[in-house]
């Protein structure tokens, strides 16, 4: 093990050579990373020995590892491939031949994969830190952590827009635009959300509130939007479309107790932030 005052000295220097998104010496073994990642979303721990050093292997003495690809705050679609690259440099530089990199989420404990530069489309939805660690032929022992990596359908996220209604009833025209607020699920398949608006009709207001439940299928909506006219409430046969830069628009027709009404649902994404 080295001594503790040439870790603190290492670490001092790297520090002072402004290096905050590099690989920085932790003074411990850090049993997990995430616990100490910096501002960037990263950290790396190459403090700790695994066994006593192996002489016969002096180019890997203070050997450094980091993750290339992805990077802290990266969104990978979910299902579809991705590349997880990272890398050993020796203590001039210079990448190192040796690939048995292993990496890791912290969310998803079933989700393993081993090497410098693999393609990989199975890490579970959620927002992960990744670790890829490395035991060296000199005893040592590497590990690097990167967070935020957010997993989910493209579709997926919270949408805002806008609900017209038009209404029909005999002579009488009038029409309403209310707020409304969508989710589309992490896996890009239930889409759900509701609006509301008054309809003013012969000297009447009338409270519409809209319920909506669609299923996504490769961008093309289908479902029902419920309307609860206070007195009566029926389910519309809605169809729609979205797709994956987060437009979403939908419409329905329907006559309800002698009233033909019409609607048109427009909305985009503003977060893919699931909690918000």
């Amino acid at each position: 093990m080295r001594a503790p005052f040439v870790s603190l000295l290492l670490s001092t220097a790297l520090l002072g050579a402004g290096c905050t998104d590099s690989i920085k010496i932790i003074n411990t073994d850090t049993a997990n990373p995430a616990n100490n990642l910096d501002s960037s979303g990263d950290t790396a721990d190459s403090s700790g020995d695994t066994g006593p050093a192996d002489t016969g292997w002096p180019q890997y003495d203070g050997a450094m590892l980091k993750i290339i690809s992805p990077a802290s705050g990266d969104f990978l679609p979910w299902s579809e491939d991705a590349t997880f690259s990272a890398e050993i440099v020796d203590t001039s530089g210079n990448v190192m031949d040796f690939s048995d990199i292993v990496w890791s989420s912290d969310i998803d404990p079933t989700w393993t994969i081993t090497g410098t530069n693999v393609v990989d489309n199975t890490l579970g939805v959620g927002t992960h830190a990744l670790t890829a660690t490395a035991e060296l032929p000199n005893g040592d022992r590497l590990a690097y952590t990167i967070g935020g990596v957010l997993v989910q359908s493209p579709y997926s996220g919270i949408y805002s827009g806008t609900l017209q209604i038009n209404a029909a009833y005999g002579t009488y025209a009038v029409g309403c635009a209310g707020a409304t607020t969508i989710t589309v699920d992490a896996y890009g398949q239930a889409v759900s959300g509701d609006a509301g608006c008054i309809l003013s009709l012969n000297g009447y207001d009338i409270n519409s509130s809209y319920i909506i439940a669609y299923d996504n299928t490769d961008g093309a909506l289908t479902g029902t939007t419920s309307i609860d006219l206070s007195f009566y409430q029926y389910d519309i046969d809605t169809t729609g479309t979205l797709d994956t830069d987060g437009n979403l628009a939908a419409d329905f027709t329907t006559d309800i107790a002698g009233m033909t009404l019409t609607g048109a649902l427009t909305a985009t994404r503003i977060t893919r932030d699931l909690g918000s």
